[in-house]
């Protein structure tokens, strides 16, 4: 695997709507703000062929999404949070045991 691979999907999210998601073959990840799509489905396909040699999956789909920063005010004090970017991509074939439970 790739070093530039590893910093573009950086962990994975699990969350309700993301487990709900998983079983329809849709995982969701946490990438890097600059990547594009196509970067992001390189770096999973070779995530995936790293980490489990025999499962057979292939990227249909990749959406992305950005995701402002709320502001979170204490008294006279803000605090503003990083940007982030989200992407979906979707799986067709064997299932991830990372997302199943």
């Amino acid at each position: 695997m790739k070093k530039e691979h590893a910093g573009i999907i950086l962990k994975p999210i699990i969350n309700e709507k993301s487990t709900l998601l998983a079983a329809n073959g849709k995982y969701t990840f946490a990438v890097s703000q600059n990547a594009n799509k196509l970067e992001i489905a390189s770096a999973f396909k070779e995530l995936m062929t790293a980490l489990y040699p025999k499962n057979k999956c292939q990227v249909t789909a990749v959406n992305t999404l950005a995701v402002r920063g709320r502001i979170r005010r204490s008294k006279r004090h803000g605090r503003a949070p990083r940007d982030t970017k989200k992407a979906i991509i979707t799986v067709t074939g064997d299932q991830l045991e990372m997302f199943s439970a």
